[in-house]
């Protein structure tokens, strides 16, 4: 259709150019001219026809690759539509892994301050225990109640801290239990020195009955003594009674070899005044 057109065009000039022409020259020189002209533009057509035929080529070849490329882009955006897909999925299954890990977290912080408040109830607990064992030792008979004091007080300073754990301070009450247990049942007998009721220090023989009663007799078997319980504003108090008469001299010198095992294992008659607990204690005095 544009070949059409443009040959129409490029004959209508030619024959508008010889009309005019032709009133004006010979008509051998005009014909000669016109087929001159005509040929020419015969080669102009020609060219302009190779020139539409490559434009149309490239056009062909444009359009080829415009649907090469529309097709690519098609493919790419299904390519890229599925990836998005697998990956929101991906990010679905990843928020709920992420929902059910915080709430695994928030179950286990739950059970951190339950267990920190079970521990704390704990502690508080051993600090009754360690201030209950602390007025027994205090109420008891004095043997080495410094030293038994001052390792429930260094518990209690623990405890009250917080540097001590549950099961550390469980483990020391039952190791300070365990030996006021046996200082209240165990029937000893101790060399060491001794303060009499007067401060004199004298090195001494003593009998420990538990936690209810002590004698002595020093070195020499002049000496004699025996421990004796009286409260004094409301409070355990103990003392030396040392005035003995010869007979309780007699019955503590015996207990004493008897214990040792330089006589035949005997019951010994002594005259005690056993000692009470720290309950009946506080209700004695009142």
């Amino acid at each position: 259709m544009k070949h059409n057109h443009t040959r129409q065009a490029f004959m209508a000039l030619a024959l508008f150019m010889g009309l005019t022409t032709a009133q004006t020259q010979d008509p051998a020189e005009e014909a000669a001219r016109l087929k001159a002209d005509i040929a020419r533009l015969k080669k102009d057509v020609q060219h302009a026809a190779a020139d539409l035929q490559r434009t149309d080529s490239l056009t062909r070849e444009e359009n080829a690759a415009a649907a090469q490329n529309l097709d690519r882009w098609k493919r790419d955006k299904e390519r890229r539509d599925k990836e998005n897909q697998a990956l929101n999925l991906r990010i679905q299954e990843t928020r709920s892994k992420i929902n059910a890990e915080q709430s695994r977290m928030r179950g286990y912080l739950n059970n951190v301050e339950e267990l920190k408040s079970r521990d704390k109830s704990l502690l508080k607990t051993f600090t009754g225990l360690a201030d209950s064992l602390l007025v027994r030792v205090e109420a008891a008979p004095p043997w080495d109640v410094e030293i038994r004091r001052d390792r429930i007080l260094s518990l209690k300073r623990d405890l009250e801290a917080g540097t001590s754990t549950p099961e550390e301070a469980f483990g020391r009450l039952t190791a300070l239990l365990k030996e006021e247990i046996k200082n209240g049942d165990e029937i000893a007998l101790f060399s060491r020195p001794l303060t009499r009721q007067n401060g004199e220090v004298v090195n001494a023989q003593i009998l420990k009955l538990g936690n209810q009663a002590m004698i002595y007799m020093d070195e020499e078997g002049k000496r004699f003594g025996v421990l004796e319980k009286h409260v004094e504003n409301r409070k355990s108090a103990y003392a030396w009674r040392e005035d003995l008469s010869f007979e309780e001299k007699n019955a503590v010198k015996l207990a004493l070899t008897v214990k040792a095992g330089r006589e035949a294992p005997q019951l010994v008659p002594l005259s005690l005044a056993l000692s009470l607990d720290a309950a009946s204690t506080e209700k004695g005095g009142r």
